[in-house]
């Protein structure tokens, strides 16, 4: 184990709003061996769903909770809003620098970690390192899963930022190759830390998992339950698993039941049920918006889980730890997926191909024991490279590197 006696505190500002890969990730972070002893300060806006998943599965004498009203995640339903809220970007940026300024002159920390969870565009994590910056703060990294730049002007913007204080940043942290990639053609961002930057792929947290079967679903004998868990959105593909099912026989779409486990805005999860509903498969269907158990539980729950992103996926933890506890998985072949999965450990298809969907659910009822075979090749390869104490020492190397 490296020595952690020159870090004694990490400052991680997270603004992810809903429970992912991202809080996962720090979870598994802050529980490895790799930071024992060392206390961490998550700075969060007040609407952070996840934090109650964080205080559960974490040790509350390692943590410290700092609070911040955010402007960025406000959502509007009004296109006028919605191009003034464009409009003022750059004011809520000086916003979010102050926000930041004020938190971060309060506390001590030995490394600032900005944790881009792939929403918006890295506004609160980078007013951090720049109110960091004003402070006289050293050690400042940033971690990226996504790379989600949605507007070019804003994209521009970035760049200036980066340009001014690229110099005092310490590293750039990728949880994928493809994230790198990703980065390194949407924005200048690679190209200043070039020398300073790392891919460290996600680790799972390896325990031992009792199975419990938890209420939320409970099925008739013999039933194979399907699981999809992440955000409700769009672009995560849930709409396609419906449409893929659809083309299912009738006499083999009563073999199934099929939960999507995650939180969502409002117009997104009644988008989700109207489609359900519009099929007539609201027997087969569950939408559960939120679950306040380890995700490795609710994952034991299911025979097979799949992850239907149609354009970009950072790395796909779900995948991992369906794969760690000996769940076979169904996904699209996207982002950093490719780096762990393969078709010796699982069943790889292209975005938004609903015949693939459906005829994966039809072998997957007659060919069981192929089935079997992947998703125990997988759980081998997860235990072996991708496990959160990999990771975790990969991390502190990059830390004491440029300490």
């Amino acid at each position: 184990m490296l020595k952690t006696s020159k870090i004694s505190k990490i400052a991680i500002v997270m603004e992810n709003l809903l429970y992912g890969g991202a809080t996962t990730h720090l979870i598994n972070l802050i529980n490895s061996t790799q930071f024992k002893g060392v206390k961490f300060i998550i700075i969060t806006n007040r609407t952070n769903l996840a934090i109650k998943n964080i205080l559960n599965s974490c040790d509350k004498n390692k943590i410290k909770i700092i609070y911040y009203n955010s402007l960025n995640v406000i959502k509007l339903n009004n296109i006028f809003l919605k191009i003034l809220f464009f409009l003022f970007k750059p004011v809520l940026f000086l916003i979010s620098i102050y926000q930041m300024y004020c938190i971060i002159k309060k506390y001590d920390f030995d490394i600032l970690l900005a944790d881009c969870g792939g929403y918006g565009d890295f506004r609160s994590e980078m007013a951090s390192i720049f109110a960091s910056r004003i402070l006289g703060r050293t050690n400042l990294h940033l971690l990226i899963h996504h790379c989600y730049i949605k507007s070019r002007i804003w994209s521009n913007l970035i760049d200036l930022f980066n340009l001014f204080i690229g110099k005092y940043i310490a590293g750039l942290i990728f949880v994928s190759f493809a994230t790198k990639h990703s980065i390194k053609k949407n924005t200048k961002l690679f190209d200043l830390f070039r020398n300073q930057s790392a891919v460290i792929h996600n680790g799972i947290f390896l325990k031992k998992i009792k199975k419990i079967k938890l209420n939320n679903f409970k099925t008739k004998k013999g039933i194979l339950k399907i699981g999809m868990l992440s955000r409700i959105e769009k672009y995560k593909g849930q709409l396609d698993l419906i449409d893929g099912f659809s083309k299912l026989p009738k006499k083999l779409q009563l073999k199934y039941k099929i939960f999507f486990v995650g939180s969502g805005t409002i117009d997104d999860v009644g988008y989700l049920q109207n489609k359900i509903d519009n099929y007539r498969l609201n027997k087969h269907f569950k939408v559960i918006k939120y679950i306040n158990r380890d995700s490795l539980i609710i994952l034991s729950n299911f025979d097979l889980v799949f992850s239907l992103t149609r354009d970009f996926e950072g790395f796909g933890y779900s995948l991992a730890e369906a794969l760690y506890v000996g769940i076979p998985v169904v996904s699209t072949k996207v982002g950093g997926v490719s780096e762990f999965l393969n078709h010796d450990n699982a069943e790889l298809i292209k975005p938004m191909d609903t015949k693939a969907i459906s005829k994966s659910l039809e072998d997957f009822i007659f060919k069981r024991k192929k089935w079997k075979k992947k998703a125990l090749n997988g759980k081998n390869l997860i235990i072996k490279s991708f496990n959160s104490e990999i990771m975790s020492k990969k991390f502190l190397k990059f830390f004491l590197k440029n300490f």
